[in-house]
């Protein structure tokens, strides 16, 4: 499947990116029993008539009735503070068990209260002490998470799981530190802590040893701090999150590093062009976030200003073949998503069209609700019917693609139709209308970095390598290939709770449900390895070296748990 040919991935919601320990003003203010009752119903209306499937994985649609009905009963008559309102809504939402699906507080200019001070490596579908610890306790790092407040970690597994959806097991993992990390989380994870400033934890040290912490509020600050070493010189994503740099001298080695697909210029000028409702709200968030000051009004003044990661790749090809690197190291560790416009992009300067077009990816089943055409405001019945037999009406899936499969066909294959849809991106059309730098170098050994934040459009990058032929190294993905995706943004009355709904049925692997759930890496980052490599946070990149060095393995996989 070609995803130039699709509704790009779209990370309103940045699924792990934001977390659901979100602080807002005025959360102990009182609704009336009417008021949260007309927006339990809303958000209700809302899942069923914009989501493709809110009954699949919580047991159908009376299921899902009963569920409503429970939360209706439990608003007292005399109403409740939007918090606990805020309470009763997560599980509800949470067993559609859908990363992309979620409803979260209106936002506000001051960040959240910090809750426990340290911080989580996801590893082995355990919680490992990672990066800064306090001087004094430098033992901690590589340390395993046994328990909070006496709380076991299965426990707390579990109760997140009422929390947030998520698809499989490393998805739970990675979204309960995020709600350790904040003390709205803390508070909504252990509703029975009596003491918000001091937080006990029981921790597995590398040595063996079992040992009680006591971790206060805010204890931590820089000066006291030991950050963990590490023997890899990372590249600088100070001025854009796409950079790469060598890692030997003879240059041999590259390391690519993607942090983010939401804040380079090639996807805000896609979004406008299309005219996405949060278009031009997300390209003046990507100009201040490397800027540190507020966008320009004139909206090509505001583009020209944020990285392109057309340059990045460029650049990068003309150095790998005049230096004649032999691997070609992606990390996408920490990209949690965003546009994935970028996927076929790589893949051009890679690879070249004929795989920048026809790569892979499955295919992808659209409903196009009433809230579908509120947020993408250029999209129309006429054109999405153009050439159809049978006409979609609003609410209305689109098969077209899975029929298309089942048929032999690809109709996504078009280079001609795919190359119009490039010109909503000028700063790549450029490039690519002029045929210039493609498939221009390829490395002979090509891997990607992956961890349980590889996610939405960062891992449809990280299958699109993987399908063709890179060696992935690291965490399984808390994205499962076969899931539900692309959000649309929406808001509740009374409220103002904003959420995000997903409206496409994403199957990246419909031969391999086991691969569909969880995409297993060919090398698994083991707590063991990690602790041979001296708990170094790149430890990945070090493991990546040392299998190539070793003359690299066979991309069998292994045969791994990864769901609930």
């Amino acid at each position: 499947m070609n995803l130039l040919l699709t509704c790009r991935t779209l990370v309103l919601l940045a699924a792990l990116l934001l977390p659901v320990t979100s602080s807002w003003a005025q959360d102990n203010r009182v609704l009336t029993q009417q008021e949260l009752m007309y927006d339990a119903r809303q958000l209700a209306s809302i899942l069923e008539q914009s989501h493709p499937d809110p009954y699949i994985s919580g047991g159908g649609k009376i299921a899902f009735q009963r569920r409503l009905q429970n939360l209706l009963e439990n608003i007292p008559a005399e109403g409740m503070t939007a918090e606990r309102f805020y309470r009763l809504l997560l599980p509800f939402v949470a067993s559609l068990r859908d990363g992309h699906t979620a409803v979260l507080p209106p936002r506000t200019n001051s960040p959240p209260r910090p809750g426990l001070s340290i911080t989580f490596k996801i590893i082995d579908e355990s919680l490992a002490v990672a990066d800064a610890v306090r001087k004094d306790n430098q033992s901690l790092h590589g340390a395993l998470l046994l328990d909070v407040e006496g709380i076991p970690l299965s426990d707390l597994l579990q109760r997140q799981n009422y929390l947030r959806g998520i698809e499989n097991a490393y998805g739970t993992l990675a979204l309960l530190t995020r709600s350790l990390g904040t003390e709205r989380g803390l508070q909504r994870l252990l509703p029975e802590r009596t003491d918000a400033a001091k937080t006990r934890v029981t921790l597995r040290l590398a040595d063996g040893e079992i040992r009680d912490f006591l971790f206060e509020r805010g204890e931590n600050s820089e000066a006291s701090l030991a950050e963990p070493s590490t023997d890899i010189l990372m590249p600088d994503m100070s001025r854009s999150d796409v950079a790469w740099n060598f890692l030997d001298r003879n240059g041999k080695i590259a390391l690519l590093k993607i942090d983010d697909m939401s804040s380079y210029r090639e996807a805000c000028e896609d979004w406008i062009a299309s005219g996405m409702s949060e278009g031009l709200e997300m390209a003046r968030a990507a100009y201040q976030k490397f800027h540190g000051h507020a966008a320009p009004d004139q909206v090509e003044n505001i583009l020209a200003g944020i990285p392109a990661a057309t340059n990045a790749f460029k650049d990068l090809v003309v150095a790998m073949k005049r230096a004649e690197t032999t691997l070609l190291i992606v990390d996408l560790r920490e990209n949690t998503g965003g546009n994935d416009l970028m996927v076929p992009m790589l893949l051009y300067f890679l690879f070249g069209q004929k795989s920048m077009f026809s790569y892979d990816m499955g295919f992808q089943i659209s409903r196009y609700s009433e809230l579908y055409y509120q947020v993408y405001a250029n999209a129309s019945l006429a054109e999405i019917n153009r050439n159809r037999a049978v006409p979609l009406e609003v609410g209305d899936y689109d098969f077209s693609e899975e029929q298309a499969r089942s048929k032999g066909d690809d109709p996504m294959a078009l280079p001609k139709v795919a190359a119009e849809s490039l010109k909503r991106t000028p700063t790549f059309y450029e490039v690519f209308s002029q045929g210039l730098y493609e498939n221009f170098y390829r490395p002979p050994n090509l891997v990607v970095l992956s961890s349980a934040w590889t996610y939405s459009s960062g891992f449809t990058m990280l299958a699109a390598l993987e399908g063709l032929g890179a060696t992935v190294v690291g965490t399984p993905s808390a994205h499962a290939g076969n899931n539900f995706g692309d959000s649309l943004l929406f808001q509740l009355t009374n409220t103002q709770f904003r959420g995000a709904v997903s409206f496409k049925r994403n199957v990246t692997f419909p031969d391999d449900p086991d691969k569909g759930h969880c995409l297993i890496p060919d090398v698994l980052l083991t707590h063991e390895k990690w602790a041979s490599l001296n708990f170094d946070p790149n430890a990945e990149v070090l493991l990546a070296m040392e299998v190539f060095r070793g003359g690299g393995i066979s991309k069998s996989g292994e045969s791994r748990g990864c769901g609930f």
